[in-house]
């Protein structure tokens, strides 16, 4: 009766000190600690950071990773182009740093047009001042950049043709009202015209050229200009710039830096280069792309024979 009796009891005690493993009880008490000599943590993976071995792209390798992202990964365009205009809009906050600065997005048909669109929706609601200027006005856009332009449209803000801008109206060396103790400059213009799509085979249409002089003028009266992804009239493999090139003071070029902005002379029109994130992996290049491509070395072989002969 009694060898029964403290048996039970013996097992009630089991119960609620723990389980026993081998010689040792482990107690399931949440506040009991789980890691100590006798009961030693698993082994953990061994470590491995995340690199980032392509450091450019190139035109068609971004049109693959643009595919290759919405395909394969399922980001939709709108969440990459929502991502890429909040980047666009703390760019434009940290160059304007004062909100009587006045910001004026210079809008395309494609994706950097759609960027402006979305960033120009988020400086609003912060309380800037924006304007809208459509370089491309009466052209249809695809369903994405128009549903973001509809959107800016609802929140009130001026959408008018580029024709009309005039840079005159800001003289040079006269800064903003002061907001918060920090000094605005005259404005901010981003350049959303033309992105990777522009090759140097194919100069800037006249209507173009006309808008790019007047953000240069306004650039030379003090204005600061942002550009999205690369600015436009710069080769994006090549780095060849046109004539009408605009040149900028800060570049946001998503994903990667594009080859073409690291090269001269696209390299100075591109001013200080920027790669925010986008809501995908530092590594979806190497992802997407694979390895990167050896470049062609000249062989000494032949410089060498090309001597000789002209000996």
């Amino acid at each position: 009766m009694y060898e029964v009796f403290f048996r039970v009891r013996e097992m009630e005690n089991s119960k609620i000190r723990g389980k026993r493993v081998g010689n040792m009880r482990k107690n399931e008490s949440p506040f009991w600690p789980q890691k100590s000599i006798l009961n030693p943590a698993p082994p953990k993976e061994p470590y491995e950071p995340v690199r980032r071995v392509r450091t450019t792209l190139r035109r068609e390798e971004q049109r693959m990773l643009d595919r290759m992202i919405g395909k394969e990964y399922h980001v939709p365009v709108s969440i990459l182009m929502e991502h890429a205009g909040l980047a666009v809009a703390d760019a434009c906050v940290s160059v304007a740093r004062a909100l009587t600065t006045p910001i004026h997005f210079f809008a395309g048909k494609g994706m950097n047009g759609g960027d402006s669109y979305v960033a120009a929706r988020i400086l609003k609601s912060r309380g800037y001042q924006v304007t809208i200027w459509d370089c491309f006005p009466g052209t249809e856009h695809s369903p994405v950049v128009k549903n973001n332009r509809e959107a800016a449209e609802c929140f009130g803000i001026p959408i008018r043709p580029a024709s009309e801008f005039d840079p005159a109206i800001w003289q040079a060396g006269i800064s903003r009202m002061i907001y918060e103790k920090e000094p605005g400059m005259p404005c901010v213009l981003v350049d959303g015209i033309i992105g990777t799509g522009y090759e140097f085979a194919r100069p800037l249409p006249p209507n173009l050229t006309e808008i790019t002089a007047k953000i240069e003028e306004g650039h030379s009266r003090g204005a600061r200009v942002i550009a999205i992804d690369i600015p436009t009239g710069v080769d994006c493999d090549t780095g060849e710039a046109d004539p009408g090139a605009i040149s900028a003071d800060l570049t946001l070029s998503f994903i990667l830096p594009k080859k073409g902005i690291t090269i001269l002379p696209g390299k100075q029109k591109a001013g200080a280069v920027r790669v925010p994130t986008i809501g995908l992996p530092i590594n979806i290049a190497d992802l997407i792309l694979g390895p990167v491509p050896e470049e062609p070395e000249e062989d000494e072989e032949e410089e060498e024979t090309q001597d000789e002969t002209k000996e």
